[in-house]
């Protein structure tokens, strides 16, 4: 008993101290002054359509709109503002790391009823980029998070308004970790019956879903709870694991049913994840979205090692985020389908006779 608790609350610290730069950054932001933003660069609003399994808290204030617990489908339209913050672009362009050079808030929430935001998905996608894409966020992130995150997201790929934010109750608490799989096991069946719902308006092959890290895992066992149905034809275009804190056995298994559900699955992985080695000492087995000793290559999966590529946020985490070239791959994978073999960065290698990617530095 005693090393369990000594366990969980080294695990507890160490992750405190990993996302501790991420946090101290966000807190920056947030706190930001008018005074600091360089008039020079135009501030942007970036609305995010969202569909969140969260309880309503009965508060006005868009940072507490939701709260943690769970609650009924709610959507609607989350806007995120993201003003410059004078003197730090240049600074922030310069060095390997990451540096915050906006001030970035949840500023409005609007709600829409679910049914009306079904009926209305399909003018979300262009008739040149026609498919609708899904983000579904990881542990440790409350809705005001999961808004930031999402609007970061859909700006830096350009994705516009085809995103679609999935925000299931995490409680936003590096503390609850366990709390948060719970709720994202207890998530499961809603999220595999929105899914279904979006597909029937879009239409089979329209819909893609990116999900990070343990929301990658909610992710999968929704379509696998969808693959015991009869289906006919991949329902989505795309499946996205970005740093998938799934267990990779786990994932070998479940895998001919989830072939069924995409035309064609990726995942990104990294030997420098320190969220995905944590993990991986609380639950006792890999993780799919770790790399170096632990990688896991199966066939019928592109996996993209992308361990080369700077670590631009402390826990290593976050690179769909913050990392360019991860960022310029998936807009090559998300808008135009381009599979991995033709695109540019992408290196060619074999891990016990199964071919992956490693992903590589601009400068190379």
């Amino acid at each position: 008993m005693t090393n369990t608790i000594g366990l969980i609350a080294l695990t507890a610290l160490v992750l405190l101290l990993c996302s501790a730069q991420g946090t101290i950054a966000e807190n920056n932001q947030a706190k930001s002054t008018d005074k600091d933003i360089n008039v020079t660069r135009q501030a942007e609003n970036i609305p995010v359509s969202f569909v969140t399994l969260r309880n309503k808290t009965g508060n006005s204030s868009p940072s507490d709109f939701f709260g943690g617990q769970r609650g009924n489908l709610f959507a609607g339209t989350c806007t995120v503002s993201f003003s410059p913050i004078w003197g730090l672009e240049e600074l922030a362009n310069s060095v390997s790391f990451y540096i915050p050079d906006e001030k970035i808030e949840l500023k409005t929430i609007s709600e829409t009823p679910v049914d009306q935001l079904l009926s209305e998905v399909k003018s979300f996608s262009r008739e040149d980029n026609g498919n609708i894409i899904v983000y579904i966020h990881g542990y440790n992130i409350d809705f005001e998070k999961s808004c930031r995150r999402s609007a970061v997201f859909q700006r830096a790929l350009g994705l516009d308004d085809r995103l679609l934010l999935f925000s299931w109750p995490a409680d936003g608490n590096m503390l609850k970790y366990t709390w948060d799989e719970a709720d994202l096991v207890w998530s499961v069946p809603h999220m595999a019956e929105f899914f279904e719902d979006l597909v029937e308006k879009s239409g089979n092959g329209k819909l893609d879903i990116v999900a990070h890290s343990l929301g990658a895992r909610g992710a999968v066992q929704a379509l696998v709870r969808l693959a015991y149905r009869e289906q006919a034809g991949p329902l989505l275009n795309e499946l996205v694991l970005i740093a998938p804190d799934i267990d990779a056995d786990i994932f070998r298994h479940e895998l001919p049913l989830l072939q069924g559900m995409a035309k064609r699955i990726t995942v990104y992985v990294s030997e420098n994840d320190k969220a995905l080695k944590l993990s991986n000492e609380v639950h006792g087995y890999p993780r799919l979205g770790e790399a170096g000793d632990n990688l896991t290559i199966v066939e019928g999966v592109e996996t993209v090692d992308i361990s080369f590529i700077s670590i631009r946020r402390l826990s290593g985490h976050l690179y769909h985020l913050f990392n360019k070239e991860v960022i310029e791959d998936l807009k090559l994978l998300l808008h135009d389908g381009t599979p991995a073999e033709r695109r540019p960065g992408l290196k060619k290698l074999e891990h016990d006779g199964l071919e992956y990617w490693q992903l590589l530095p601009d400068d190379e």
